[in-house]
């Protein structure tokens, strides 16, 4: 009577345990996910290398095929390169370097930064120099339009050869 009642509750246990193991293996979890209503930017980028002798060049694009329907409007917005700190990185003469560009259907515009331009001079001057292309978007829909089909991304090239030796998607 004893072996009969151990092997019951061993069955029970097995059994018991078999049911969870295959509840949970067919249990499908549902998940929550959350909407963003304001599109993002068409150029989120991460640190770039840059060198003498290359060029980081950013471009962005107006992808609307139709000249004749402007819906959505234009992309307006800003090309500028970030330093480490998040500063707008300035030419030679101190100015910014900076483009603030209205693109209509088709259109593009690039910016360039020269590496041979950074760092500084004789013992001070960089081998190497960390930059992010930033986009700065001017003027974005209402919410419950779409935003423009603006697109950006940014290559890193050779000076002589012009060969490009990157080239960055910008994050949508």
């Amino acid at each position: 009577m004893t072996t009969i009642r151990s092997n019951t509750a061993k069955f029970t246990v097995v059994l018991t345990l078999g049911l969870v193991a295959v509840t949970l293996s067919t249990w499908k979890v549902a998940r929550v996910r959350a909407f963003n209503p304001q599109p993002d930017p068409p150029g989120k980028f991460l640190m770039v290398g840059l060198t003498a002798g290359q060029t980081l060049r950013l471009n962005v694009v107006n992808l609307n095929t139709d000249p004749e329907r402007q819906i959505p409007p234009p992309c307006r917005v800003v090309l500028s390169f970030r330093d480490a700190a998040g500063h707008v990185i300035d030419d030679p003469s101190g100015q910014p370097i900076r483009r603030t560009v209205e693109l209509l259907a088709g259109e593009s515009a690039s910016l360039d930064l020269n590496g041979d331009q950074l760092g500084g001079t004789g013992d001070t001057l960089l081998t190497r120099f960390e930059v992010r292309p930033f986009v700065r978007v001017l003027f974005q829909p209402d919410p419950g339009n779409l935003p423009p089909p603006c697109r950006a991304n940014a290559e890193v090239f050779d000076n002589s050869t012009l060969r490009t030796s990157l080239l960055v998607p910008g994050g949508n």
